[in-house]
């Protein structure tokens, strides 16, 4: 399991290694618990990762990674089709918050299937 690292992780696996690294950087989660228990932290409500629980750290970072989030949205759109039930924007908070946690939950996604190489 020693080639699942982090490094390895956003080196050649992560669709936006820049943002996933600051992305990683605010959910404070350590790369070694990340990788054992992926599952556990993949959950918007799960409440397991430390820089994602309140509102004034999702709003605060979706916001200031707004258009990261956007282009990473529209391409699972894309290839998924459209989402249904987001916030509206006109809801700020609610808006913001579950735009930090589809960033997380998508960047998890690639982290689940990272850690499925080694298998």
């Amino acid at each position: 399991m020693s080639k699942l690292s982090k490094k390895e992780f956003l080196k050649h696996y992560s669709s936006n290694p820049f943002f996933h690294r600051k992305l990683l950087k605010q959910g404070s989660v350590e790369w070694s618990l990340l990788k054992k228990y992926p599952q556990d932290y993949y959950a918007a409500d799960s409440g397991s990762v430390p820089g994602m629980i309140y509102y004034v750290d999702t709003v605060a970072f979706a916001k200031k990674h707004h258009l990261n989030i956007l282009q990473i949205l529209n391409e699972f759109e894309c290839d998924c089709g459209k989402l249904e039930n987001k916030p509206s924007p006109q809801d700020e908070t609610q808006y913001f918050n579950w735009m930090s946690w589809f960033a997380w939950e998508n960047m998890m996604s690639e982290v689940i299937s990272f850690m499925e190489t080694e298998n």
